[in-house]
C-alpha cells in the first residue's frame, strides 16, 4: 500500500465515524494530511513538505485548520487505528472552540520531585483504574477526595496538570471512542495494552505529568461515560476536567438518574413476572453487559445458563444471600 492509497483508506474509515456521538456539538471535523518522507499527502493532491509538518498535531495550513500525522511505513499502518490517531489530532481543532486557560507547559515543568505527591497520584490511579474496570462509583468519589488533597499540597501547579490532563485527556478519548465506533475489538485490544497497561505499570513515566495525562484523562473520560455522568456540556474556557467532576451536585445528580433507571428495571419486571422457581443451581453463564444486580437480586435481559443450561432472558436470579454464584430460584417471564 502507498501512501496515497492509505490515504483513502483513512478516509474511508473518518467517513464511517459519528463525530457528534463521540462529543455532542462536534459535527465538523478538521482536514487532515498523512506526512511522508518527501511529501505530504492530502485530500486529492500532494504538496511539498514545508514548515509546520514535523509532528503529529494540528496545524494552520492555507487559511484553516488542518490534522497531521507522519506516516514512515504505509504498508506498516493499521488503518483503524490509523484513523484514530487522526481523531484524537482533529479533536484539538474541535477543542479551538471552547478551549482557555489551557496549561501553562513551563509552569507544568515546576511539578515538584516530591515522593508524597507521586505517591498519592499513584494510589489515584488505582482507585480511578477500579472506577473503570468495575464501574464503581465510590472508586470514582474516592479518586475524586484523593486528587483534592494531592492538589492541596501541590498549589498552583496542579491547575496547569489538570488543565494538560483536559487538552490532552478529552483528545485521547475522543480517538478511543473513535476506534470503538470503527472495530470494537482493537478498541478492547488497544485499551487494555496501552491505557490500561501504562496506568497500572507506570513505572518511571508516572513521575512524566504531561506523559500520563494523555492516559488519565482519557480513561476518567471513559469512566464517566460508562457511569452515565454528562461531563460533555459543562467542559469549556472556565472549567478543566478535573473541576468539572469535582462538582458533587452532578456526580450526585447522575447517579440518581442511573439509580433510578436501575431500580426501575426491576420494579417492572416484578410488577409484570411473579412466576417463581425454586432452582438449586451454580451461575454458569450469563452477558455481563445486559445484567444488574441489587441485593441479593439479578436481572439478566437477554440470557443466562444454570448449570450449563440456557435460558432466555428477561429472568431474575434470586441468589443465595451473599453469594456471587449460587442461585436458589429464578423469577421468569409469565
Amino acid at each position: 500500500m502507498n501512501m496515497r492509497e492509505l490515504y483513502t483508506a483513512v478516509k474511508a474509515e473518518l467517513n464511517r465515524v459519528d463525530f457528534n456521538a463521540i462529543w455532542p456539538g462536534w459535527t465538523k471535523p478538521v482536514p487532515f494530511a498523512l506526512v511522508g518522507k518527501d511529501q505530504v499527502y492530502l485530500d486529492g493532491r500532494e504538496a511539498p513538505l514545508g514548515d509546520g509538518f514535523w509532528a503529529n498535531t494540528v496545524i494552520t495550513y492555507e487559511g484553516e485548520m488542518l490534522a497531521t500525522w507522519i506516516v514512515e511505513n504505509p504498508a506498516e499502518e493499521d488503518i483503524q487505528i490509523l484513523a484514530s490517531n487522526l481523531v484524537h489530532e482533529m479533536f484539538h481543532g474541535f477543542q479551538g472552540a471552547w478551549e482557555g486557560r489551557g496549561a501553562n507547559e513551563m509552569t507544568l515543568m515546576r511539578y515538584p520531585d516530591d515522593l508524597t505527591t507521586y505517591r498519592i497520584k499513584a494510589a489515584e490511579i488505582k482507585l480511578l483504574l477500579r472506577a473503570y474496570t468495575k464501574s464503581d462509583h465510590d472508586a470514582l468519589a474516592d479518586f475524586i477526595s484523593l486528587r483534592k488533597s494531592r492538589a492541596q499540597l501541590l498549589g498552583d501547579v496542579a491547575a496547569h496538570e489538570f488543565w494538560c490532563e483536559t487538552g490532552e485527556g478529552t483528545a485521547e478519548f475522543a480517538g478511543l471512542c473513535a476506534l470503538m465506533q470503527l472495530s470494537p475489538e482493537k478498541f478492547e485490544k488497544h485499551i487494555n495494552q496501552n491505557h490500561l497497561q501504562t496506568l497500572s505499570n507506570p513505572g518511571e513515566k508516572l513521575f512524566s505529568v504531561r506523559y500520563m495525562s494523555y492516559f488519565t484523562g482519557a480513561v476518567l473520560c471513559l469512566t464517566l461515560k460508562k457511569l452515565g455522568v454528562d461531563f460533555y456540556h459543562l467542559l469549556g474556557k472556565d472549567s478543566s476536567l478535573f473541576e468539572v467532576i469535582s462538582m458533587t451536585d452532578t456526580i450526585a445528580d447522575s447517579f440518581s438518574k442511573y439509580y433510578a433507571t436501575k431500580k426501575a428495571k426491576f420494579d417492572d419486571f416484578l410488577a409484570a413476572n411473579k412466576n417463581v422457581i425454586v432452582k438449586d443451581a451454580k451461575l454458569t453463564g450469563f452477558d455481563p453487559m445486559n445484567m444488574w444486580r441489587m441485593g441479593d437480586q439479578i436481572l439478566c435481559a437477554r440470557f443466562v445458563s444454570l448449570d450449563g443450561e440456557g435460558i432466555t432472558g428477561p429472568v431474575m436470579l434470586n441468589m443465595v444471600p451473599g453469594s456471587d454464584w449460587q442461585v436458589e430460584s429464578i423469577i421468569v417471564k409469565n
